[in-house]
C-alpha cells in the first residue's frame, strides 16, 4: 500500500491549483494591488502559521512551497472575500477545513471524524467541479482525496504516514 502524500497531494496539488485560479482571476479583473494591499493589512498573531509572508507571497506567486500554501489555506478566505466569485471563496473556506482536518495528530471518534472528512472532500470535489471542471478531470491529485479516508482509517491520521 502506498498511502496518498499529503504535502504533494493537498499543499502542492489542490491548494496549489487553487491559489493559481486565485490568482488568475484577482488578476484578470485587475484586483492584485488590492490583494497585495488586504495581504498586508492581515494580522496573524494568534494563528499557528509556519510562514506567512505577504511580501515573498505576493512577488513570487509562481514559487511558493508547501509551508507558504499551508499558510494561505488558514487566511485565504479573509484574504479575498470581496474580490472572487462566491464558488471560489466556497472552496478557499472548505481548503481551510480540509488542511485542519488533515493535520491532526489523533482521531477522537474514528467514524464520526471520517463521516466529517468524507463530508468535507465531497463539498470540496463539488465547489472545484462547479469552479473549474476540467481540472478534475485533467489533475489526478483531487482524485487522490477520495482515497484518504481508507488510508486515514487504515493507518491512522494523515500527517502521521506523511513521508515529508
Amino acid at each position: 500500500d502506498t498511502t496518498t502524500e499529503i504535502l504533494h497531494t493537498v499543499l502542492l496539488g489542490v491548494v496549489k491549483y487553487f491559489w493559481g485560479q486565485t490568482v488568475h482571476i484577482v488578476e484578470k479583473a485587475k484586483s492584485l494591488a488590492l490583494l497585495e494591499v488586504q495581504m498586508e493589512s492581515i494580522t496573524v498573531h494568534g494563528l499557528n502559521l509556519p510562514s506567512f509572508i505577504p511580501e515573498y507571497s505576493r512577488h513570487y506567486y509562481g514559487g511558493l512551497t508547501g509551508k507558504h500554501f499551508k499558510s494561505l489555506a488558514q487566511v485565504m478566505p479573509f484574504l479575498i472575500y470581496d474580490l472572487l466569485p462566491q464558488d471560489v471563496l466556497d472552496g478557499w473556506n472548505i481548503i481551510g477545513k480540509l488542511v485542519v482536518l488533515l493535520w491532526h495528530t489523533s482521531i477522537n471518534d474514528r467514524e464520526v471524524d471520517l463521516a466529517y472528512f468524507s463530508r468535507t472532500i465531497q463539498d470540496f470535489l463539488h465547489v472545484t467541479a462547479k469552479c473549474a471542471p476540467s481540472i478534475i478531470i485533467t489533475k489526478p491529485k483531487f482524485h487522490f482525496l477520495v482515497h484518504l479516508l481508507a488510508y486515514i482509517r487504515r493507518f491512522c491520521p494523515a500527517i502521521l504516514f506523511s513521508t515529508e
